[in-house]
């Protein structure tokens, strides 16, 4: 029996050698290859989350938006009213995309699971009003004083036998007035920019119950708007 060279020997050994290292290489490629088609479909399908989250980002804090009361100020019972056929409404594109809104950390209105995604955040002011009542009386010479963003009035007069109340002003100008006397429920347009003093004018005495005003008292907080979207 003839013994093999040892250079036969070394050939035979690394045929297997080769092989194993041509199935790894093929491993890998293919490894590369899935791994550079999945980064090339993310990097696609980020600008088209970005692109839908900034739209329906800016159409929710539009002047004309669903949910506010001037560009970046948001309704305080338009955003607790807010919900998926809303969102669905306000954004068709949440129909394909999974989009989630939320405020200040609070969830409004999903459509749809997103799993990661893209965040588009908004700096807003949240608006909530409480309905207060205001009469004068003799400490303050018979007015009122309304604060800024007071937009509108209520006001009720209903005064005693003997006393006439002729006219109400807001500041320097007359919103009410009749020489005969005032007597029932009116509403005054007022200056939303300014602060605004309501003045009686009358004759006789006018007691805290024979005059009212009614507004509106308006509280603004800051708040983070997110819209998310997953592709």
């Amino acid at each position: 029996m003839t013994a093999k060279k040892p250079a036969d020997r070394r050939g035979q050994t690394s045929l297997p050698a080769l092989g194993v290292a041509l199935v790894l290489l093929t491993i890998v490629t293919g490894l590369g290859v899935a791994m550079a088609d999945t980064a090339i479909a993310g990097a696609d399908r980020t600008p088209n989350e970005r692109r839908v989250a900034a739209a329906v980002a800016d159409r929710l804090v539009a002047a004309d938006g669903p949910l506010t009361v001037r560009e970046n100020v948001l309704n305080r019972s338009r955003v607790d009213a807010f919900d998926r056929a809303a969102l669905e409404r306000t954004a068709p594109a949440a129909s394909e995309y999974a989009v989630t809104v939320s405020l200040g950390g609070t969830e409004l209105a999903r459509s749809g699971t997103p799993r990661g995604g893209t965040r588009i955040s908004r700096v807003v002011l949240v608006e909530s009003s409480e309905r207060r009542t205001l009469a004068p009386d003799r400490s303050s010479g018979g007015a009122v004083t309304l604060p800024r963003r007071s937009a509108n009035a209520t006001v009720t007069v209903d005064p005693p036998p003997g006393t006439t109340v002729w006219a109400v002003r807001a500041n320097d100008r007359t919103v009410l007035y009749n020489r005969s006397g005032l007597n029932g429920t009116f509403d005054v347009s007022l200056n939303p920019y300014e602060t605004t003093r309501l003045r009686f004018q009358h004759a006789g005495p006018l007691s805290p119950g024979n005059a009212t005003v009614g507004y509106d008292a308006t509280r603004a907080t800051k708040a983070t708007l997110v819209v998310t979207v997953d592709a």
